[in-house]
């Protein structure tokens, strides 16, 4: 049994394994983001705060976005083509891009860079990039000609054949045209993932956390200039794919331009054969339970375009707009920060201080999850009127976005603690634990969702979401621990619980005086939530200042 799987002290590494004292100054700058995650842990969870201020620009120009969109195209058919269509290349994205490929990547390219091959590791990349970019454009093409399959003589006429009716084929023929118009995005924003995986691990986090802003600000620009100019509905749909497509290769030229000046041009190139053996294997395992989850993702659109009266699918992205938005900006800056430096420890045999930085990252989540969660949950009808009843999206579809916000809320806690504690497991290069849980999860939500719909539309699958994501933490937990244990550590059980429990006191405070100052002042919609939003937030850091969380301490420091 080697060391770091007994618990044993690792042994010291030959000469020419060790790291390179001098790294290229391109490489390893000694300000900013880079400076600071090069610190150590000392400056991880401050990075995490200097990232979720970057995306939290995104998220702003993401929920403008969502304003216009909901104004100009309310809750109705062409909303809902266009959004079932932009699913696809987000699902590709999370599985090809910023999820499987990516998380098999950087533990291989972290250690080839921890060795000093720094050629084996650029090697790495450029042969990454070209193998994955075939198979993307493969894909592309192949979905290109089963789309255009779909909408031909034949293909309506089989869908006509399993009982859809006109009004239903009419909408089908539209959510597959905006889904032709938008697969050029996805090989670029999936190729310009995994180059962000790349940049984390040499610790640059701005373009990858920024480039989406491209994406918002295009959108906007197109809503803007489309709404007034066009007056039909569907070409605005079909005008915005174009231009979407158009920015998502400005993305992936960004994310190019970045690792070239960290002194890792991609090329094409041909990767060491065990380096790359180790990518695709991790890769294939992480890939199943992508593919589920996402899979799973694109049911519940489905589910909610064919089963539920018109609006639902609608309801459902912008309920998962508000809900993302702390998931974003907090959960993923976390797992984002987090996973290079465990990455790195996990490579240098240190499996005790890389489970250490695990536990306190699912503390940190904990503290900045749970509020946001109840604050979701205590404020979800004021938010929705807010944020998106105005235009074409009127009081109904305010009410069943609000409900469905209500039910996802406590799915926010569970994303943003499970990535963290698989990127743990995935810096050790173990993929089957966090798939086997995801896939049992998957079929939990499956089974609840298509119990649910029926009584509950699409509030039921939203319930559905938020108890099989909450089982998937509470297991990928405690099977991540047991694992610990039998390796002889002793991982931070009992403090992490009390986390958690600190955490979820607070919560509750803070979201009742939230809810009660909302009830209580008179005004406009718009100072009333402020008011809220500042109650609850100024009660909540009152709060943890008064037990002295160690959680907020850790979001405070410095980088070290």
């Amino acid at each position: 049994m080697s060391a770091a799987v007994s618990g044993a002290r690792p042994r010291p590494r030959p000469p020419t394994e060790e790291r390179p004292t001098e790294r290229p100054a391109a490489v390893a700058p000694r300000r900013g983001l880079s400076g600071a995650f090069a610190r150590g842990a000392g400056g991880v969870f401050a990075l995490v705060r200097r990232l979720a201020g970057m995306t939290l620009a995104s998220r702003a120009l993401g929920f403008v976005r969502d304003v216009l969109m909901a104004t100009t195209l309310g809750a109705g058919a062409c909303a809902d083509a266009f959004l079932l269509a932009w699913t696809l290349p987000n699902l590709a994205r999370r599985i090809f891009g910023e999820g499987a490929f990516s998380s098999a990547l950087v533990p291989v390219f972290v250690d080839a860079r921890a060795r000093g091959d720094h050629d084996g590791a650029r090697r790495l990349v450029g042969g990454a990039v070209v193998r994955l970019g075939v198979a993307l454009a493969l894909l592309t093409l192949l979905l290109e000609l089963a789309c255009a399959g779909l909408r031909s003589g034949p293909g309506l006429a089989a869908l006509a054949a399993l009982g859809v009716a006109e009004a239903g084929l009419a909408r089908a023929d539209l959510a597959l045209d905006l889904t032709q118009r938008l697969l050029p995005y996805l090989p670029f924003v999936c190729l310009a993932g995994v180059l962000g995986g790349a940049l984390h691990a040499l610790g640059r986090f701005a373009v990858p956390a920024l480039a989406p802003c491209a994406i918002n600000a295009a959108w906007i620009a197109a809503l803007l200039v489309l709404g007034p100019l066009v007056p039909d509905p569907v070409q605005q749909v079909r005008l915005l794919a174009a231009v979407l497509s158009v920015v998502g290769g400005v993305e992936l030229l960004a994310h190019l331009r970045d690792l070239r000046r960290a002194g890792v041009p991609v090329a094409p190139a041909t990767p060491d054969p065990a380096a790359w053996a180790r990518v695709r294997r991790m890769f294939g395992g992480l890939l199943l339970g992508a593919v589920l989850f996402q899979a799973n993702a694109l049911m519940d659109s489905f589910v909610a375009y064919a089963l539920v009266p018109e609006g639902g699918t609608s309801a459902l992205f912008y309920a998962n707009r508000l809900t993302q938005l702390p998931i974003g900006v907090l959960g993923v800056a976390l797992a984002t920060a987090i996973f290079p430096e465990v990455a790195r420890r996990a490579k240098q045999g240190d499996l005790t201080q890389a489970g250490a930085l695990v536990d306190r990252g699912v503390a940190v989540a904990a503290f900045v999850a749970l509020p946001a969660a109840l604050g979701l949950a205590a404020l979800a009808g004021p938010l929705v009127d807010l944020l998106f009843r105005r235009g074409a999206f009127d009081a109904a579809a305010a009410e069943r976005t609000a409900r469905v916000v209500l039910l996802l809320a406590p799915a926010v806690v569970a994303a943003c603690a499970t990535p963290v504690i698989a990127r743990g497991l995935h810096a050790e290069e173990e993929v089957a634990l966090p798939v086997r849980v995801g896939a049992a999860c998957v079929g939990l939500n499956v089974v609840l969702g298509l119990s649910l719909v029926g009584p509950l539309a699409e509030a039921g699958l939203a319930l559905a979401t938020s108890v099989s994501q909450t089982t998937g933490l509470v297991a990928l937990a405690w099977l991540a621990r047991r694992r610990r244990l039998a390796r002889g550590e002793r991982p931070a059980g009992r403090e992490t619980l009390a986390a958690f429990g600190r955490a979820l006191a607070l919560s509750t405070v803070m979201a009742a005086a939230a809810w009660g100052v909302h009830a209580a002042l008179p005004g406009p919609a718009l100072a009333r939530v402020v008011a809220a939003v500042l109650a609850g937030a100024a009660v909540y850091a009152a709060g943890a200042l008064a037990l002295r969380a160690p959680e907020a301490r850790a979001l405070l420091q410095r980088g070290a």
